[in-house]
């Protein structure tokens, strides 16, 4: 897969697009969780529903099954989670703690259009273009 970027291998941008809604570009970063980070990109593209945890975190189930690895609990608004119970990718959407998560990354924009969506959702991850 070519990856299109102006940044290194370590750093990776894709989107997260709803569809008829908009998009927002999120950059995964290696060194945070190197085997999360290595078969989300093997995986994408990625499509499924997005869910929402308490409207404090919306997320899409990937199919998944990976181990935790450097997980963290506290997650501010904008940073990207890989939950490992349901191998979904998390965006974070208000400052949260005690969810234990595989930390992957950061959006590059703020995340204001989920607040604007409905659960259930269709969601693309996909390479940016």
């Amino acid at each position: 897969m070519n990856w299109i970027n102006t940044n290194s291998v370590s750093r990776i941008h894709v989107v997260f697009e709803a569809v008829g809604r908009g998009k927002i570009v999120l950059e995964l970063v290696r060194h945070l969780s190197p085997i999360t980070f290595s078969n989300i990109i093997k995986s994408i593209p990625i499509s499924g529903r997005l869910h929402f945890l308490e409207r404090s975190i919306g997320y899409v189930e990937t199919g998944l099954t990976l181990g935790a690895e450097k997980q963290k609990s506290i997650f501010k608004r904008g940073e990207l989670g890989f939950m490992i119970s349901n191998g979904s990718i998390c965006v974070v959407l208000q400052s949260i703690k005690g969810i234990n998560m595989n930390h992957i990354g950061h959006c590059v924009e703020d995340p204001l259009l989920l607040d604007s969506i409905d659960s259930g959702g269709i969601i693309f991850i996909k390479p940016t273009s």
